[in-house]
């Protein structure tokens, strides 16, 4: 016997706009949306429905008849990502999933080996419940009657006998035209059970083949094939403050939870996180300002990727210890590139650092303390001017992909010179501007090659180099050294005063 198993998440907006709310389910809670006239209630709490509020009603209906209710716009970025989380979940349960309509999927179970069906929907129901999401879970022979039985579920139906089941199920249950759900309960048809009592030959007759595929799904015996979908690997969290926030505490938390959720999603697929993006919603500025100043964004590059969320933290909070925003926080967006775990074999000379993400964030620390201008690696400049150099971000992926490789390729170096500081004085005679012959307390001798002259400023459009010019020469003693000609003092035709450095 095929199996199929149909996962509904109950009151999809009211539960992507409270899923971060602790304890929200036992208040008088109802969504609306702004973009509906008049601004309607789309969906509530138990203890609003009971006090005789309605899906549709007027908002200033709802609060004369619930004072204390407590309205949460929808958040169309919450259900987008509560979407992936339903379709990335029941993934896991199966490769072959269809995405049925807003918050129910449907996954094809044939290809599992029978087991107990109503424990296994039951850890379906506790998976989800780890994600902060209330399910529903139908089991049956086709996935129709599947999705019926998980909106009949409480939480979770296995339908052994369809007949059974589909008896006390209403017409209204299932997706059928209007004008012939009236011409049903014209004939007094008001349950599934009573329409697959009638012979399908003759209500089609008088009905039309839309009333055979009603048939089928009355009997229990509609098969079709599933609309196959990919759960999308993304991984990223949204919510939406009530009120603009003054202190970072509530972003934080916001911030922690979120992060929970995603190294648990990480877990399950056997991901790591390599980079997160933290985007910091902000009060809309004056009207002459751009909605991009709206907003604040910057990514982090885990040195070593990780799903350890006291890691993952300890980067965000370094962060936003410092962080200084002109507007008030009102929505936070948290999102994660994954990436699988790094396993790398080094030489036999070669180590990696002990914690490079502890090495990261003494990084932010110190740049939090003096800028990060003034925090970074050093790297030397292409230009001959001396001691010139700038400090670089570490780039971390860059590394490991090096130390990745089985050949790592070493950069071409010259020979390494040793530096007199202070520069000693010297003497050096030329010969139709190239240098012959080096006189110094450091080295005396003939010069046998040299390479130059190389202008100190680094500047070619400098009409000022000609006095700062350097040359590289080789003595007769095989002796290396680097010459720089002194601000504009000349002695002698073909001679200069220099510096050995």
């Amino acid at each position: 016997m095929s199996w199929f198993a149909a996962i509904l998440l109950p009151q999809f907006s009211l539960q992507a706009a409270l899923r971060f709310h602790e304890g929200a389910w036992r208040q008088p809670v109802a969504i609306t949306d702004a973009d509906t006239e008049r601004g309607r209630v789309l969906e509530m709490t138990e203890s609003v429905e009971i006090r005789g509020v309605w899906r549709g009603m007027v908002v200033t209906q709802a609060l004369a008849r619930c004072p204390g209710l407590r309205l949460l716009q929808r958040s169309r970025a919450r259900e987008e990502v509560v979407s992936a989380l339903l379709l990335e979940t029941t993934g896991t349960l199966s490769p072959l999933i269809e995405a049925t309509a807003e918050g129910l999927c449907v996954a094809d179970l044939r290809q599992m080996k029978p087991c107990d069906w109503e424990q296994w929907a039951r850890g379906v129901v506790e998976r989800f419940a780890a994600r902060q999401l209330r399910v529903r879970v139908g089991v049956a022979a086709n996935p129709d009657l599947a999705t019926l039985a998980a909106r009949h579920a409480e939480p979770v139906l296995v339908v052994q006998n369809a007949g059974a089941f589909l008896a006390g199920v209403a017409v209204t249950a299932v997706d059928a035209a209007p004008w012939m759900l009236e011409i049903l309960r014209d004939w007094g048809i008001g349950y599934l059970g009573e329409l697959a009592r009638l012979p399908r030959s003759e209500l089609m007759e008088r009905l039309g083949p839309e009333a055979g595929t009603l048939w089928e799904q009355a009997a229990g015996r509609a098969q079709r094939e599933l609309r196959l979908v990919r759960p999308p690997e993304v991984y990223w969290e949204a919510f939406e403050f009530e009120h603009p926030i003054e202190t970072t505490e509530p972003l934080l938390f916001i911030l922690r939870r979120q992060l929970e959720q995603l190294a648990l999603r990480l877990e399950d697929a056997y991901r790591v996180a390599a980079e997160m993006t933290l985007t910091i919603l902000l009060e809309p500025g004056p009207s002459n300002v751009t909605a991009a100043t709206d907003r604040y964004e910057r990514t982090f590059t885990i040195p070593s990727p990780t799903g350890d969320i006291e890691v993952l933290f300890r980067i965000l909070h370094t962060h936003l210890e410092s962080l200084r925003l002109e507007q008030q926080p009102i929505g936070v967006r948290l999102r994660i590139q994954p990436a699988t775990a790094e396993r790398s074999q080094f030489q036999l000379f070669e180590s990696p650092l002990r914690d490079p993400n502890r090495f990261a964030e003494t990084l932010g620390r110190l740049a939090a303390l003096v800028g990060e201008e003034n925090v970074g690696v050093v790297q030397m400049e292409d230009t001959h001017q001396p001691d010139r150099f700038q400090l670089v971000a570490p780039e971390f992926q860059k590394l490991a992909e090096k130390q990745g490789n089985e050949a790592p390729e070493s950069p071409a170096l010259g020979i390494p010179l040793r530096r007199f500081r202070p520069p000693l004085p010297a003497q050096v005679h030329f010969e139709r501007y190239v240098p012959t012959w080096l006189s110094s307390a450091a080295a005396q001798g003939e010069v046998i090659d040299a390479a130059g002259p190389y202008r100190v400023s680094g500047q070619w459009w400098d009409h000022h180099a000609w006095s700062t010019e350097e040359w590289d020469i080789e003595l007769s003693d095989g002796g290396l050294y680097r010459i720089s000609k002194s601000q504009g003092i000349c002695l002698l035709e073909g001679c200069y005063e220099a510096e050995v450095r």
